[in-house]
């Protein structure tokens, strides 16, 4: 952890807002920073803003009432807050604490983001049941690989603290130190250095037992070996021809098997392409035909109009027979009439000279 920037605001006896920037000169260079002053002159308080701001509260507040971090604020102030900006893995992150006092409430808002890439990471101050969101003293945790109690224990240690660290458990110390020194990483480098020393270790044993199976050896069992070697080297060649010989002839063989599905597939198609031919002759012949009857279709218009007006015009002559029958008929009639009546004037004109 390196720490970037401070800031802070109506903490203790700061009143105004105050920022101390460690990348700019003079403590940019600063190998070590001495905070010095006399009583009441906010040496701690500088301290405090760092732990509130990343774990929300204090070594000398961390409870409640007259314990809790509200007690921070400056005396007749309203409103505090904190922010420390800082590095961890090569990434910037930002963890802020505010507080506005209203009446007999106290707002407090915390927030951890990740300045890198403008990205909230919490702003919760206690986990909820229902989220999985860590707040930001775990996030800070999780970056840190401190929690609270070791972060003021080693990194914060406040005044009259540094005894506690020193009777601190061996472990615990050994943790805080391993977190503080960020020496995780030699521990990870002598846990593979130990796995190469035993694969190592393990390789030569092997060796040393396959050594053992030969016994003494002699200069005459070496050069028989050499030649038992040569032999195999050479059979191993002749094997390795062989096997790309097989290849190469697996190759030709599914070469062929393809070639000779491919000359199935063609005489498959060629055959769909004679039943199309035929298909196409049949249909070619329906056409002609069809252009043969089409070109007669005139001539069988004219055929049937004809005929049409033939049967009109026999169906006339045949009315007009019956009219000509009737009209022969009715002259027959008065005929007949005209004759009866022509005898009954001459019957009637010989009585009247008589």
């Amino acid at each position: 952890m390196k720490l970037c920037k401070l800031k802070l605001k109506n903490l203790n006896s700061f009143r105004d807002e105050i920022e101390l920037d460690f990348e700019k000169p003079p403590l940019d260079d600063a190998s070590l920073v001495a905070i010095t002053g006399p009583t009441g002159a906010g040496k701690s308080t500088l301290l405090d803003a760092i732990c509130v701001a990343l774990y929300g509260k204090t070594p000398r507040l961390s409870g409640n009432d007259n314990q809790h971090p509200k007690n921070l604020v400056s005396h007749g102030e309203s409103e505090a807050s904190a922010e420390i900006e800082f590095l961890v893995n090569n990434t910037r992150y930002l963890a802020t604490w505010s507080i506005k006092r209203r009446n007999e409430t106290n707002k407090i808002n915390v927030k951890l983001y990740d300045s890198d890439e403008n990205l909230l990471i919490s702003d919760r101050r206690r986990k909820s049941p229902n989220s999985s969101e860590r707040p930001v003293d775990e996030e800070v945790k999780s970056l840190l690989g401190l929690d609270y109690d070791a972060f003021k224990r080693s990194v914060m240690l406040a005044q009259g603290e540094f005894a506690a660290f020193l009777k601190a458990d061996k472990e615990v110390r050994r943790g805080i130190l391993e977190a503080t020194a960020d020496i995780y990483d030699y521990d990870k480098l002598k846990g593979k250095l130990n796995e190469t020393v035993n694969s190592v270790k393990e390789v030569y044993e092997d060796i040393n037992r396959d050594l053992e199976r030969f016994g003494d050896l002699s200069q005459e069992s070496v050069i028989e070996e050499k030649a038992k070697l040569d032999s195999l080297r050479k059979e191993v060649n002749k094997l390795g021809k062989e096997h790309e010989n097989i290849k190469k002839e697996k190759a030709q063989e599914t070469q062929r098997k393809e070639y000779y599905q491919e000359l199935q597939e063609s005489e498959k198609h060629l055959g769909e392409l004679n039943e199309q031919e035929t298909d196409m002759t049949d249909l070619k012949q329906e056409l002609k035909r069809a252009n043969q009857a089409n070109q007669l279709l005139p001539e069988k218009q004219s055929f049937d109009n004809a005929k049409a007006e033939h049967k009109k015009a026999a169906q006339s002559l045949q009315e007009n027979e019956s009219q000509l029958t009737e009209e022969t008929q009715r002259q027959e009639k008065l005929q007949k009439d005209w004759e009866k009546k022509e005898n009954d004037y001459t019957e009637t004109l010989g009585s009247v000279y008589i």
